[in-house]
């Protein structure tokens, strides 16, 4: 954000009429935060950071990503989330998607974990990078009605042995 930084060079593009938006985007527990203190600096146009069952089992990541989409909400800012259908990291396991981290894979699996994320109406769903994945995140927001509840999550995040991405 210094001059002469990325966002100077963000600007400049927007102000040629190159791109039409600036956004800012982030990973880890502090990011809602560090996003906020953005915002403060920056209109950014848009945010993008994980939102997922399993982080937002941390009440501190809770509370700022909350706080964050009322900051988000009150000044006309995008909220975009990614890694929706967290597992864990991969660690040893054999990869089987094209992500970074290890992705619920079965098609009620990613329905609830979809529908999970689509319930938080402040925030848009990003899809995967890893286009089977992709297709079955496509089909269960098309077939969005209501967020799964608690009980439903809390079964599905012990079953597939979900863990944070981030701590």
């Amino acid at each position: 954000m210094g001059t002469g930084g990325a966002l100077s060079a963000a600007v400049e593009a927007r102000d040629q009429g190159l791109v039409r938006f600036i956004g800012v985007t982030g990973h880890g527990v502090t990011v809602a935060a560090m996003h906020r203190r953005s915002l403060e600096r920056f209109p950014f146009d848009s945010v993008l950071l994980p939102l997922n069952y399993t982080m937002m089992q941390n009440p501190a990541y809770a509370a700022d990503f909350a706080a964050l989409a009322e900051t988000c909400g009150e000044s006309n800012v995008a909220m975009q989330t990614i890694k929706s259908l967290i597992v864990g990291p991969w660690a040893d396991k054999e990869r089987t998607t094209r992500t970074w981290y290890e992705a619920l894979t079965e098609q009620a699996d990613i329905d609830r974990a979809v529908h999970w994320v689509l319930g938080h109406r402040s925030a848009f769903l990003n899809t995967s990078s890893d286009l089977g994945l992709m297709e079955k995140i496509i089909d269960a927001a098309e077939r969005y009605e209501a967020p799964p509840n608690e009980s439903g999550m809390e079964a599905m995040a012990s079953r597939a042995q979900m863990s944070p991405l981030f701590t």
